[in-house]
């Protein structure tokens, strides 16, 4: 077993004390519980993305073809129009 100590934000400690509640109060077990989740998450977006990777291509090729240089607006100028 491995220990560590780290520094949470307040908002970040709330939540992980929130979820620790799920796990009888456990922070450690809660922590492996998120990143079993992320891996999860991950390996199934891997699948998707391989089980669609033609259609997705097909958009990607679609999206690019339709971007016209000359109608794009910088980001600079997004910005100051919207005050940002």
């Amino acid at each position: 077993m491995v220990r560590r100590q780290i520094e949470l934000d307040d908002e970040t400690d709330r939540q992980l004390e929130e979820l620790a509640q799920e796990y009888e109060g456990n922070l450690g077990q809660a922590l492996a519980g998120l990143l079993r989740t992320r891996e999860s998450v991950e390996s199934f977006l891997d699948e998707h993305e391989e089980r669609h990777r033609d259609m997705l291509l097909t958009q990607r090729v679609r999206a690019e073809g339709a971007f016209q240089p000359d109608r794009a607006t910088p980001w600079a100028d997004i910005k100051r129009r919207n005050r940002v």
